[in-house]
This record gives structure tokens, sequence and C-alpha cells, in this order.
């Protein structure tokens, strides 16, 4: 000990302590810090309030200049942020342990911060509650998002933060004061109190927005703590003010000079088309493919690149009608690209950050372009080269009237990029597969991921055919130019899909779009079109459609579709079909917004009081699935049958065992045997081990249950 208390590095450092307490500096605050107003228990509470509201807000901006320029230049909104802290520090006062309460509530605040900074540096689009509702698929990304490194230091903080607060809850004083528990009770309530006041004023005066249509600038504008607790409080469309029976009837079904104030409601093709009749020109096939994170790399002003990195597409928007699509999110968010072109509703109207998927879809069928396809003998088809199980859309897709479901897990054979995402030249197979499979005119709905993040900060030891130079405006240049390879190679998918899709003969019209913008550092200055909201579109088709260029929002697609071919659609397509062209936007808007809320949440006046829509018994896969034998070969069962792919597992008497997949038609079960009566399945599973789908079960040495599951198969199979 007494080594230790001589060593000249601890000396040093108390020497250096105990002049720094005692410069004039210090004394002066603590002579502060300790006077008869700053001594008020409430007084330091707002302090700490501000600090920690400054920290947050630093954490939020990932910068400290950025967040104390937010602070003076918007001190209104950072005071609001700061009186939300302050109304949770005031329950310090109900204890007597007053320093561990306050640091453990500051530090949940804190903690908040941090994961925000984490998931915005990241992800760009900001940490908010959907994010927590949401943790297996939030894993899933952060996997792939965040390095082992990042795992290790996130780990090692915890764990420090954690201590620290065991180390205060041990060594701190409890007050001498007797708590007067009413007067903290007051101050409790006034301080809540404050802070309604405070919002509805806030609200009323647009100083706190209700509604964000970007969530990554709404973060910036009103600070992290208002808008992530929105996002968490606030979910669904709000009523809206005078939804009546009569209303909703008045929108419905307008009068004819109603109508007649916008585009007059049609069931034909506009008069500029071709082939116009009363009846639909054709029922052709329909497929929407959503590029992951596709826009026109060449809109960021700037850059220069070796070659185009898109030609074909730049070729197809050129010829077939096109423009910019205006999408709900910015850098993430593809389930709510996907919810507003399924339905046409406006995710402006619902919770900040939400995702209708995980909120009212987990509970009602709702009307779609599915559902809408459906009187016109379409087989309703959905299609993803990811894990099925992401956005719970194997659950949720029967709700939006889909037949078929087609996940990752159900395609054999496909190629991943380096970020370990499958590229999209698989989807060609898929898609004229079922284009082929079926009798019927087909609907599909295809999902994209190749152009996924996270984009690599190191690219040295990849060999990228398109360079980019002059690249200094996407916060990851190597990242950006990776990028830009990967939307190469989306580029001749989609060229390659329209020349297989041309060699079937039948009417067909593809839409392509992308979801969102990459998750790069870009704001709307940084682009020609001025609009980070903005993908491209092109409706290519096979039978001569009149090119008709516009911008449209995503929830208008399939009514511009429908409007073209002279289909009714559902209650909301009509009503965009006969008002999206209106000059008074903010009443369309509103009456959508009645509408949304009418079907999803109402009384369902539009549908006379009842929902005539039914959850879809979905099938996994558009292939069949088929055991048709099972043999002991050794010390091994061996299955063969049909349509195996890397994601089947064989199922003996309810037990997963170990699988190897040796080709789409065998699997093979080592170290173990079948005997006669053992039931065995085979079943589809995600890599997190999620059950999709199963085939029925097979009896060993039961030959009667072969022939009975062979020819319900073969049944099931033909109805297809």
């Amino acid at each position: 000990m007494s080594k230790i208390k001589d060593c000249k590095v601890l000396k040093a450092l108390s020497n250096a302590k105990d002049k720094f307490i005692s410069c004039k500096f210090c004394r002066a605050v603590d002579k502060v810090w300790h006077n008869r107003f700053f001594r008020i228990v409430w007084v330091r509470l707002a302090f700490l309030a501000i600090l920690v509201n400054l920290v947050i807000e630093c954490l939020n901006r990932l910068s400290v200049v950025s967040g104390l320029r937010h602070m003076v230049t918007n001190p209104l909104v950072f005071l609001f942020n700061t009186l939300m802290i302050y109304f949770t520090l005031t329950f310090v006062a109900f204890f007597k342990k007053r320093i561990f309460v306050g640091t453990l509530i500051s530090a949940v605040w804190i903690a908040l911060g941090i994961i925000n900074y984490a998931v915005s540096d990241n992800r760009v689009t900001p940490f908010n509650a959907p994010d927590v509702k949401n943790l297996e698929d939030l894993a899933d990304i952060i996997g792939r998002y965040f390095s082992v490194g990042m795992f290790i230091w996130i780990a090692i903080a915890i764990a420090g933060v954690i201590a620290l607060i065991v180390v205060i809850c041990v060594h701190s004083t409890k007050t001498k004061e007797k708590i007067n528990y009413f007067k903290c009770g007051m101050i409790s309530a006034i301080s809540f109190g404050a802070l309604m006041l405070f919002l509805n004023i806030g609200n009323a005066t647009g100083v706190l927005a209700l509604n964000f249509g970007n969530l990554r600038q709404a973060y910036r504008d009103y600070g992290f703590n208002y808008c992530f607790m929105s996002s968490l409080l606030s979910n669904g469309v709000k009523k809206p003010r005078g939804y009546s029976e009569s209303k909703v009837n008045e929108v419905v079904h307008p009068t004819e000079s109603e109508s007649q104030t916008g585009e007059e409601p049609t069931t034909q093709a506009p008069e500029d088309d071709k082939n116009r009749k009363n009846e639909p020109i054709d029922t052709p096939n329909i497929i929407y493919v959503q590029l992951e994170s596709l826009f026109d790399p060449t809109w960021l002003k700037g850059l220069d690149f070796s070659e185009d990195p898109m030609p074909n597409l730049r070729k197809l928007r050129e010829e077939y009608s096109s423009g910019y699509y205006s999408v709900p999110s910015f850098g993430a968010g593809t389930a709510n690209t996907e919810f507003e072109t399924m339905t046409g509703m406006n995710l402006d109207d619902f919770g900040p950050g939400e995702y209708p998927y995980k909120t009212i879809l987990q509970k009602t069928a709702c009307e779609s372009v599915g559902y809408d396809l459906k009187k016109y003998g379409y087989k309703i088809n959905a299609l993803h080269d990811n894990k099925g199980n992401f956005y719970q859309r194997n659950t949720v897709f029967s709700r939006l009237g889909y037949d078929q479901f087609t996940s990752l897990e159900y395609i054999y054979d496909y190629e991943e990029n380096p970020t370990d995402w499958a590229k999209d030249d698989c989807l060609v197979d898929e898609i004229t597969g079922m284009l082929k499979y079926s009798p019927e005119k087909d609907f599909i709905y295809c999902i994209s991921v190749q152009g996924h993040g996270k984009y690599p900060e190191d690219t040295s030891d990849m060999n990228l055919k398109i360079k980019v130079t002059g690249n200094d405006v996407t916060g990851n240049p190597n990242g950006f130019e990776y990028y830009v390879n990967q939307v190469y190679e989306m580029d001749k998918f989609v060229a390659r899909l329209v020349e297989e899709v041309s060699k079937i003969d039948e009417h067909t019209i593809i839409v392509f779009y992308g979801d969102h913008l990459p998750t790069f550092d870009i704001n709307d200055s940084d682009l020609v079109n001025g609009d980070i909201m903005q993908t491209p579109y092109v409706i290519w088709n096979n039978f001569g459609m009149k090119k008709i260029d516009e911008d449209i929002q995503a929830y208008q697609l399939s009514s511009v579709i429908f409007e073209r071919l002279g289909m009714e659609g559902g209650v909301i397509s009509q009503y965009h079909m006969s008002k999206r062209r209106q000059e008074d936007q903010s009443e369309y808007l509103s009456d959508l917004k009645l509408l949304e809320y009418d079907i999803l949440y109402g009384d369902r006046v539009a549908y006379n009081g009842t929902l005539p829509y039914t959850i879809t018994n979905m099938k996994m896969g558009y292939k069949y699935i088929k055991i048709n034998d099972v043999k002991n070969v050794g010390e091994n069962v061996v299955v063969t049958g049909q349509n195996f792919t890397w994601a089947s597992h064989i199922v003996i008497n309810g037990d997963r065992v170990s699988t190897t997949v040796n080709s789409e038609g065998e699997l093979v079960a080592e170290g173990c045997q079948v005997k006669d009566g053992d039931e065995i399945a085979v079943i589809q599973a995600t890599s997190g081990g999620t059950q999709l789908s199963s085939t029925s079960i097979y009896v060993y040495g039961d030959p009667d249950s072969l022939k009975e599951y062979y020819d319900d198969a073969t049944s099931a199979d033909q109805a297809e």
C-alpha cells in the first residue's frame, strides 16, 4: 500500500485534481451551486434536464455543434423536450436516495439517445417506437449493419453504465430532509400540466408537428424526445372531425356535380389511351417489381460515372409511361411503401414511424389491389428474395388478399452479393414460373432485396465495374460506389425480366419502382429533382398502351393502373380515380383520411357496415413441395420428393432433425433411422428457425398413406 501511495503518477494526478478544485472558476461554480437558490432540488433537476436533453440532441444530430445550434435556434422545441425530461425527474423528490434515482432516470434517457445515435449513424432512419415493437426484425437488420467490434463496444458501454449505477446506488447518501409527498406530487402534477399545455399550444401553432412526412427530418426539427414519444403513443388513423355516416356517403357516392370537380369517376381507360371501351381493354398479367433502395444515381449533383449505372431502366423510362414515385420514407421502411402501394392509403395519416403491418393488419383484412383484382379472376401472388417472416409478411399478406407467397425459403438456386443479400436475378425464373404455372391471369407483387444496405466503407477487395468520381456528398464514397454497382446489376435484372416475359404469349404489365432512397447522408439540395422522398417508376407493357408521363404518390399507383385498363377497383382506388387530379388537394387528402378511418377503425359505412374481404388461406410457395418416398439408407434417412430447397428440414415424429439438402429432389437426415408407423414431414423454415409451412404427414411403412398423400398433393398441384 505504501508503494502505491508513493507512486509519482498518482501523486501527480492527486495534485492536479486539488489544483483544479481550488482554482477560481471551480470555487465560483461551487459557490453558486451551493447558494440558497441552487440548493433547491427542483432547480437542480431543471439544470440536469437541460444537460440531459443537450446530450440527447447532440447524439440525435451526430454532432456536438449541431446540438448546441439546435438549442439556440429552436429554443421552444428544446424547452419542450427538456420539460419532458424534467417531468420524469420530478419523481426523484419522492425518494431518499435522490442522486441514485436521478442518475437512473437520466441514464434511461441518455441510453435512448445513444441507441438513436447508433441506429441513425448506420441506418439513417432514426430509432422509433416501432423498432421496439419489431425487435425480431430489428435484430436481423442490426446484425447486418453492426460489426462485431461495434457489438463489443456496445456491450462494454452497457456493462460500464450498469456498474456505475450499482456503485452510485451503494455509495450514494440519503437526503436528511423529510419528504413532503403532497408538495412533490403537486410539483409533478404542475410540470405535467405545463407539458400538456405546451404540447397543445405547440401543435396548434405548428411549433410541434402532428404528422411527420419525413421521419429523419422530423427528428431534427422537433427533437428526439417528442418524436420518439409520438411514435410510441400515436398509432392508427385518428378519428377525423366531422366523421359521420352522411359524410362518408357523400365522399363514396358524390353527386354528379361534385364528381366533376376532379377527374370524372371512370370505369374505362382515359380517352387519350388506346383501345377505349366501357369494358376493360384487357385483363393482362400485372406485375409490380419493387426495387430495394433504387433511385437514379445520376440525380446526385456533381458526380461523374465511368458508365451509365442504369441504362436499361433509362431506356424503358424514355419509351413507356414513367415519372417520379413519391414514397412514405427515406432510407428504410420498405413495408410501408408496400402498404401504400397495395392499399392506396396514405401513411401520413397513421402514427409517426408506424408499420401498419405490425398494428392494424394483425387484426383485420384490408382493401387492396389484390382483393380488387380477385373479382376479375386473377391469381394473387407475392414474391420476395428475403426471409418470409420479415415484417411478418407470412401472416400479413393473407390480410391483403394474397393466394400465394414465395419467399427466399422457397427459391432453390440464388446468388448473394458481398453484403449477403440475395441477388435479384433469381426472381426472373420465379416470376416466369408463376406466369406459366397458373392458367389464370396473374398479379405478382415482387419485392427485391439486392440493393439493401449497409454499404461497405472498404471496397478494396471488390472488382467494381463502375467508378464514381466527385463522390463527396454521400458520407460514404466507397459505399456509394458499391451501391451504384448493385444498381447496375439490378438494372440488368430488369432487362432480363422484360426479355423473358416478352417470350410468354400473354399480355403483361410490369411496373418497376424504387421503395425508397438508400441509406446515405443525402438531402433535398443534393438532388436534381430536389426531393429525397422520390424514386423513379416506369410502366412497361407488351400490348401498346400509350405513354403517359406523370408524377404519382405510391398510394395512387393501383388507381393509375386500373384507370388505364378500365377496371373499377375498390372504394379507395375509385376515390383516387375520381379525385386525385382535382385542384383542391387538401380536400382530396382529408377525404382520403376519412375513408381510411372508416374502413379500418370506424363503422365501415363505405361497405354498408360489413367488411367485404376475408383473410385468405394463403399458401407459402407457388410450387407444391412433395414427399415421394422415405428410405433407410445405411445409417441415414433419405427423403425423395420435389421442390425441396436450402430451407427444407426433415421432421420425424414431430422432432426436427439435422438435414442435408442434396438436391431439389433429395434430403438426407444423417445418423437416424425410421421404423414402421413413424411420421415424416418436410418443413420450410427461416434461417432463424421459424417454420413457414409443412408437407402433409407421410407414415413410414404404410403404402396407403403415400397414395392418399400423393393424390392430395397432385390434385392440389393441378389446382394451382
